[in-house]
Order: structure tokens, then sequence, then C-alpha cells
């Protein structure tokens, strides 16, 4: 099992994964977006060689608010361009996975017809990603995407898919965390951990919303799942987000 925390997309990467080696993470979920991180602005010989140096694992994580299910070619391509073009650097940075999101689409388009147009896109990456030795893991995302079916879909329509299971999503508006884990169980290949009030995808500290962690770690260990979780604790005080890896690693070890 390892832990990793994910970098402030705000902030230069190059300073966050000497933090994240500082404090001894296992790993970066290393994320280009704006506005600091997105590939076509960061200096990927500098990112490279701070993880070189660090000897931090990686696992890519792409920008959650592609346009995958556009209707529109152009803009559809476009986003599928902007994931394929950061492959060849997750994989120079030593990653094996790398997260996309479903995109819920715009409203006048169907579900059916939304949910065949992220399946395409992510097949087009995903072959790509196979040139690169990688494998496109999905997360589950509020909205639409947060319905096991709607996400069982998809990997029906593209089956090499891994699923990324975001625990504090599956809480919003309704629980769906154990439909989810016990649906994708066999292709869970990583997890993202953090609290909320059941409403918003508030990013807090474990402990701090009404998510039951106790239950959640007992029903993820029950799977057999070993693999990396990644802290998508957002706050300006680091101390949080290093005492919610104490409290995960409390829970895992009972």
């Amino acid at each position: 099992m390892q832990v990793g925390l994910m970098n402030n997309p705000r902030i230069d990467p190059v300073s966050e994964i000497d933090f994240f080696a500082l404090h001894n993470f296992d790993f970066v979920d290393l994320t280009l977006e704006f506005p600091a991180a997105h590939i076509s602005i960061i200096d990927r010989e500098a990112v490279l060689k701070k993880i070189k140096a660090t000897q931090l694992g990686v696992i890519g994580h792409t920008t959650y608010y592609l346009p995958f299910a556009s209707p529109i070619n152009s803009v559809r391509e476009a986003a599928i361009g902007d994931v394929i073009e950061t492959l060849r650097f997750f994989a120079e940075a030593g990653a094996k996975l790398v997260t996309v999101h479903p995109d819920p689409g715009v409203g006048p388009i169907d579900a059916q017809t939304t949910i065949g147009l992220n399946a395409m896109s992510f097949k087009i990456i995903s072959d790509e990603a196979r040139k690169h030795g990688l494998t496109i893991v999905v997360e589950n995302v509020p909205g639409m995407f947060s319905n096991p079916e709607a996400l069982k879909e998809i990997f029906n329509q593209v089956p090499e898919l891994g699923f990324h299971l975001d625990v504090g999503h599956a809480f919003i508006g309704r629980d769906r965390f154990k439909h989810l884990l016990g649906l994708f169980k066999d292709r869970l290949l990583h997890i993202h951990l953090s609290d909320n009030r059941l409403r918003e995808d508030d990013h807090m500290p474990l402990g701090a919303g009404n998510i039951k962690w106790e239950e959640v770690i007992t029903s993820i260990k029950a799977t057999g799942y070993d693999g990396t979780f990644t802290l998508e604790v957002f706050s300006v005080d680091r101390r949080y987000v290093l005492a919610s890896r104490d409290k995960f690693l409390e829970l895992w070890r009972t």
C-alpha cells in the first residue's frame, strides 16, 4: 500500500514535489492543469529532474473538465489531444496509471450518446497510452458518472480501462460507495480519499466531514485491494494533510 498527494495546480509542481518528498509520501499524483501546472506551461525538464532526484513514484492525472462528450468533433478531438500530449511526459516521469474524467456532456444530448462519446474518446486515449506502457483509469465524478450503471457502460465498451475510485465523490448526494466498490473491484487500480458533508466535493481532511471512514477502509480492505491512495485534501495549512495521512494509516493498520 502506498500513500501520495496531488499537487496544487495553482503552484509550480517542482515546489510541491519537494514538500511530498520532505514528508515521506510515496508518490505524487501529478495533475497537469491550469493555471500553473498544465503541460503547455510547466518546465518539463525541471519537473522530471525533481521527480528523479526525490525518487517519488508518479500517477498521472489529467484536467477534470475536458469535453470528451462534445458532439462537435473538433472540440472533442481537442480534448483527446490535450490528454495524448501528456502521455509521453507521464511515461518519462515513471507513471503507469493516468486518470481521466468522464464528461457529463451538454443538456440537449441524451445520456446514451454522452456515454458513447466518452467511451469513444477513452478508447482513442487508451490505445495511445498503451504505446507508452500506460493504463488509463476512469474516475467516478459527481453527477451522471457517479451512477455505477453509466460507468459500467463505458467499461463494457472499453474493457481495457481501469477504475479510479474517488471515495469523496461516491458519497455526494447519495451513498454509492459500496455499489461502486463491489461492481468494479476487479478493475480497481487507484483510490482518492477526501471528506465532505455529503452534498459537495469539499476536499476536507479525513474525519472533518460526514463520511464514516472506519466503514470505508474496512470495505476496501475486504476486497483485497492494497494499491495506491491519494489524499486529495485541499488546505492552505498542510498540517491537515499530514493529519489525514495519520488517520488513514491508523485505520488501515487496525
